[in-house]
């Protein structure tokens, strides 16, 4: 028989079922409940190839010649009547290899797996997939890295009826992430499971205990994404319905069975000692257990310290260095994927230093001072960077700019620079002399290389776009590539200066005004007037603002954005007579200017508006929608300033006045000089994306890896293999972005690491975050004044922010360029993170609209509807328990993932 039931008596064992069919065998025989299959045995497979004489090619020749070769008319006949014998349902067609889910390794997401199929022809054509995917390249190179290669590999196929599941995931029954060995834990998704194995959708997390299976810990995250089975057949991405986006997937009852059936399973005589991974399935209040397979790989609990420079030797450095996430710029602020992280390592290598040298540093240290990493997140060595500042004579003083990046809860009151003295005699000689040298140039040069960066970005962009690179051999775009690097390397260090001086300054000022101003209260430098509207940020949402007139003044057009989704708007749009006018014209003038734009720009996984254009249509549609009053908003908070100014002003001497007014005049132009280089650098990151985009697709054709394995690839790595100084097999490797997912989740699910840290952090799990006693937030207050308002919390900013209204306070965990459209509607903004300087506080000062940043836990306690008071002169923010319409559910804020994918 070449195709047998899987009823928990099918013969043969692994050698002839494969890995996955012999579990589900087993677990039938245990009693569990598991969805009605068949298994297409490994002599079916035999007999196949014998039949079309395969058995003589080489295995790079087999995948192909599996797909075009015809099934055996007797395999083809008991096939036809196995899926009849399933009835009419949908059908999942899943490999089963003797070599998968087995002791020592699982080879899991190495074989295909076919969802929601219907009739035996889409099964026939699914199965000679299954079988061909045992020779794929990345296959045979994971079985050789384990010495398990085959003579003559085989594989098996379950054709299993298909769980329309309402909710799924994956169990593993000791935690993977090291938490604890006391409990298993759960992880659960809207829909099927593929969005969740696959990585494309964020998941809740439980954590059971074994012995009484009680919950030990929950996260209930946001999860605006799901994955569900199609009418038409297959399965597909979608957006999340609005009432389960913010609701927790499973019950207690619900957890505690899923328990109660993973311990039946490793005390079977089949697992009995084994951990277990198990993938399960909800429907109509049934819990299926789709497939289990041992824990190859247990990572148990350590005390070990985490610290941000992991090549540091010195262990007087390395348990004394200061590293902080202040004011690391938008780009970065965050929890970051694999690629996102292995970029700024790439940036930290042959990047920062040489544009930090353009401030005037006569000697560098080595690079791997320069930034440190924590549990995803991108630390710049204050240490480190404090000494080097030493040479020049405005920051000789270290313990000055130290404590400018130090957090309330890091002790400086006995710290000593662990990189040593600062240098002194000639060598300090030398160090300020070059430093004022080059201060002159900068000064001098400064319009003049802001109009050099403008030109280059502009006539970049048009060079990129002119590519046609699915053209272009992997040769030619690996010179692109080293094109970038030049680019890329000479924007930041044009950018540089202009970055730490307008920082410099603003600090000058914050200390001037209290030098003059004591009595006057903290946070006076917010009030005072210093124009920045013509701040890039701003200029984009003037730009989208002249679409939304355009638009307006069409009235098929506006109809069409205000009625149509964000999805299908493009189509939509090219079908009506005014669309591709519109589409072509103004709104690709827009993307040329404006399309590198995005968020986290360092994270080269999220698409730019040039890549993903509905988020600008969301606003668009906003616009329409909300009367707009971004030149009046401006213009009253620059009169409200500038009156504040001018009292202040009157009040000084001749000699101070002019003080305060060049440091005001000096921060504005270093400020508006800031905003104008920014965007050359940010938009040759965008052509790194481009190409790595490129390549992923062309590897996703030949299977060699998944465009959903973007987020967990390595840039470094990605560099050596366009170089053609590794293969594609070493630099794609299926271990590393396994190690990478997991990696990835242990992030997602720890605790966020402190601002600010000294020596090794010792990571834990998320806690519960609180209010103080009076329900009270504490934060930075960023700009002035006070506004009660309902919130509106917004952590995934593509998805939500079609939602957002008129007059809500915005409240997320951090904002960069991308959100300040939003900020022509909002009464107020609360960030979990930012600081003076952040992109919350400079524009919601450019708006006059009260904001809040650094609260920490904003996005975990406030909830959208709730009525929140914000108090921008005493960085206060409190919800009014009376209107709150929902307690906080999770455990741990939903960090800022974007498209940082999760994965169990």
């Amino acid at each position: 028989m070449f195709i047998v039931k899987l009823d928990g008596q099918a013969p043969g064992g692994r050698d002839i079922l494969g890995g996955k069919a012999n579990s589900l065998n087993h677990m039938v025989a245990e009693g569990m409940l598991v969805p009605e299959a068949f298994c297409i045995t490994t002599e079916a497979f035999r007999h196949f190839l014998d039949t079309n004489k395969l058995n003589q090619l080489d295995h790079s020749e087999l995948p192909e010649a599996i797909k075009q070769a015809k099934f055996p008319a007797d395999l083809e006949q008991e096939l036809r009547h196995s899926c009849n014998m399933l009835g009419n349902v949908s059908i999942a067609v899943r490999s089963s290899a003797t070599v998968e889910d087995g002791d020592k390794s699982s080879f899991a997401g190495q074989f295909q797996t076919f969802l929601n199929l219907s009739g035996a022809d889409e099964v026939i054509t699914a199965v000679k997939r299954c079988w061909a995917s045992l020779f794929d390249e990345h296959v045979l190179s994971y079985a050789e890295q384990r010495s398990e290669v085959e003579e003559q590999p085989v594989i098996a196929v379950v054709i299993q009826t298909m769980v329309q599941a309402e909710v799924a995931g994956v169990l593993f029954t000791i935690d993977p992430m090291g938490e604890t060995e006391e409990c298993m834990r759960i992880e659960a998704s809207w829909g099927v499971g593929e969005g969740l194995v696959s990585s494309q959708v964020s998941t809740d997390s439980f954590l059971i205990r074994r012995e009484d299976l009680t919950l030990e810990s929950k996260s209930v995250r946001s999860k605006t994404m799901s994955t569900f089975c199609q009418p038409d057949g297959g399965i597909a991405l979608v957006e999340t319905p609005a009432e389960k986006v913010d609701a927790q997937t499973l019950t207690t009852e619900q957890t505690s069975k899923l328990v109660a059936a993973a311990n039946q399973l490793m005390m079977s005589a089949s697992y009995k000692g084994q951990e277990l991974d198990i993938e399960w399935a909800l429907h109509d209040g049934e819990m299926w257990i789709l497939q289990a397979r041992p824990i190859t790989a247990i990572h148990r609990s350590t005390a070990n310290k985490v610290y941000a420079d992991i090549d540091e030797e010195n262990i007087q450095i390395k348990d004394n260095a200061l590293f902080s996430r202040m004011d690391t710029g938008e780009i970065v602020t965050g929890l970051m994927s694999p690629l996102g992280l292995s970029f700024c390592r790439f940036y930290q290598n042959n990047i920062h230093g040489p544009a930090v040298k353009t401030m005037g540093l006569h000697k560098m240290l080595k690079p791997n001072t320069f930034m440190g990493y924590v549990r995803g997140h991108v630390y710049l060595n204050i240490s480190s960077s404090a000494h080097m500042l030493t040479q020049c004579p405005p920051t000789r003083d270290a313990m000055k700019f130290t404590a400018r990046y130090a957090t309330s809860d890091v002790d400086l009151n006995t710290y000593k620079n662990p990189y040593g003295e600062p240098t002194k005699g000639l060598g300090y000689f030398f160090s300020s002399t070059y430093w004022l040298a080059r201060q002159f140039y900068n000064l001098t040069t400064a319009e003049k290389t802001a109009k050099k960066m403008e030109t280059l970005r502009r006539d970049r962009t048009a060079h990129a776009l002119s590519l046609n690179l699915p053209s272009m051999s992997r040769e030619e775009l690996n010179v692109e590539l080293s094109r970038i690097d030049e680019n890329f390397l000479t924007s930041c260090a044009a950018y540089m200066p202009f970055f730490l001086q307008s920082f410099a300054l603003y600090d000058a000022l914050a200390e001037k005004c209290k030098e003059l101003f004591k009595d006057q209260g903290n946070g006076l430098e917010n009030r005072i007037k210093a124009s920045l509207n013509n701040l890039r940020t701003i200029e984009v949402t003037r730009a989208i603002l002249d679409l939304t007139e355009t638009v307006r003044a069409q009235a098929d057009l506006a109809r069409l954005i205000i009625d149509t989704p964000s999805n299908d708007i493009i189509n939509a749009l090219r079908a009506i007579s005014s669309g591709p006018g519109f589409l072509d014209g103004e709104f690709s003038a827009f993307l040329r200017e404006f399309g590198a734009r995005g968020r986290q720009e360092f994270e080269l996984t999220i698409p730019r508006w040039a890549d993903d254009p509905r988020y600008i249509f969301d606003v668009i549609r906003l616009y329409l929608t909300n009367e707009v009053e971004l030149e009046k908003k401006m213009q009253a908070s620059e009169a409200l300033r500038g009156d504040e100014t001018n009292r202040l002003l009157a009040s000084l001497s001749g000699k101070e006045g002019f003080s305060l007014k060049f440091i005001i005049k000096s921060y504005t132009k270093m400020a508006d000089l800031r905003e104008r280089v920014r965007p050359t650098f940010i938009a040759e990151s965008w052509f790194y994306r481009r190409i790595i985009i490129e390549m992923m697709s062309r590897l996703a054709a030949r299977n060699v890896v998944s465009l959903n394995d973007l987020p967990y690839i390595d840039f470094n790595l990605f560099r050596d293999y366009m170089a053609g100084k590794i293969t594609e097999l070493e630099a794609f490797s299926k271990d590393m972005i396994l190690a990478n997912k997991r990696e990835n989740l242990i992030n997602l699910r720890s605790e966020e690491p402190p601002m600010s840290l000294i020596g090794g952090y010792e990571p834990k799990r998320a806690a519960a975050p609180e209010l103080s006693g009076d329900g009270q937030m504490n934060g930075l207050g960023a700009s002035p004044g006070i506004v009660v308002g309902p919130a509106r919390v917004i952590t995934d900013l593509p998805k939500q922010a079609a939602s957002f209204r008129k007059n809500e306070i915005l409240v997320a965990r951090f904002t960069d360029a991308s959100w300040t459209p939003l900020f022509t509607l909002a009464q107020g903004v609360v960030t979990d993170i930012g600081s003076a300087l952040s992109h919350s506080s400079i524009v919601a000062r450019e708006f006059g609209i009260p904001a809040v940043v650094n609260t920490r836990i904003a996005t975990a306690q406030i909830r959208t509807g709730d009525t929140v008071t914000i108090d921008g002169d005493g960085g206060l923010v409190s919800i009014d328990p009376k209107t709150t319409i929902s307690a906080p559910v999770a455990v741990q804020a939903d960090k800022n993932r974007n498209c940082i994918n999760e994965s169990a």
